[in-house]
């Protein structure tokens, strides 16, 4: 099944001596991308030079007070990713690293569906 993923990339900020909460910290900034074209991905995954290192549990997109223009002059705010547990690191997620337009893209990767997160009821 067709699953969409956050892409962003951490190879400006990315070293090599980080645990996961430094990374964490990293792909949690504002991204050039609409909160709604976000928000329609499942799972965000980290990207340095190409390859994927780390991905989470997509909780939800909120708009930042950063923003980015637009080629019209215009310009749009930027979307901080709320994460949620991390994730192994699949194959599958090798597909979903392509040219990130501004440092972020959304891409379909064929891999099961995560689990619903439900309240307590």
């Amino acid at each position: 099944m067709l699953c969409p993923v956050l892409s962003v990339s951490v190879s400006q900020s990315f070293r090599g001596t980080f645990d996961l909460r430094e990374l964490e910290i990293r792909v949690e900034r504002a991204w050039a991308i609409t909160a709604s074209k976000a928000a329609a991905c499942e799972r965000v995954v980290a990207v340095k030079d190409g390859e994927p290192v780390a991905a989470w549990r997509l909780r939800a997109t909120f708009p930042t007070d950063q923003t980015y223009a637009m080629s019209d002059g215009s310009t749009r705010p930027r979307t901080g990713p709320a994460l949620g547990e991390p994730l192994p690191a699949l194959p599958a997620y090798r597909a979903a690293v392509r040219p990130l337009r501004r440092g972020v893209a959304v891409t379909d990767i064929d891999t099961t569906p995560l689990p619903s997160e439900k309240a307590w009821q």
